[in-house]
């Protein structure tokens, strides 16, 4: 009993973390207007952005690390790149977006939502455990492999496709100081270093 217990709370903790990191943690970019070959755009409810500019072979053609307080406006004149389909994606702390932009002749048209959108993973850790959760949107399979400071390989799980996944590693009885999570899901590679003792 106390351990069917013990497993609800935690659930119930996980679930309230992504629920309040999808809440707190989006941002919105409106698009102001497109003339010619020029968007402007909006990033509402950010402190921290990267934004990265890719041609459709995935090559990347711009990027700036932004600060603000809460809005952040941005054109980019895009005259000088030729006709095609481009992605603007903007990353925070705990997301990745991305955003089509197409130019045909003289005009841009950048899409309204985003084409693609990822909450990053959350490790937290406490007296020898780390938990992940990830807030899993398209039930993604979600790969999961730690490595320890040699680059040995001490875990490995391949099909995790939960809406929530949250799972819980016990790392109190290992050798190592330090371990590498790699996590890949819906097309990317998420990597942190967590030192557990």
């Amino acid at each position: 009993m106390k351990k069917i217990l013990n497993f609800s709370l935690a659930v119930l903790i996980a679930v309230s973390a992504l629920q309040v990191q999808a809440r707190n943690t989006d941002f919105s970019l409106n698009v102001l207007k497109e003339k010619g070959k020029t968007v402007s755009f909006t990033l509402n409810d950010i402190k921290k952005v990267d934004l990265s500019l890719y041609d459709a072979n995935e090559t990347l053609l711009h990027s700036e690390k932004l600060t603000a307080k809460g809005t952040i406006n941005r054109t980019y004149d895009l005259k000088d790149l030729p006709d095609g389909t481009y992605f603007l994606e903007a990353e925070t702390a705990t997301k990745l977006a991305r955003y089509k932009i197409t130019l045909i002749g003289k005009i841009a048209l950048m899409e309204k939502t985003a084409s693609s959108e990822v909450f990053k993973p959350i490790l937290n850790k406490k007296d020898g455990f780390v938990v992940m959760s990830i807030l899993n949107l398209e039930k993604a399979p979600v790969q999961v492999r730690i490595y320890d400071e040699d680059n040995q390989e001490v875990y490995n799980v391949n099909e995790l496709t939960d809406l929530f996944v949250n799972t819980k590693f016990d790392l109190n009885h290992t050798p190592a100081q330090k371990y590498t999570f790699v996590i890949n899901y819906n097309g990317r590679q998420f990597q942190e270093i967590i030192a557990v003792k």
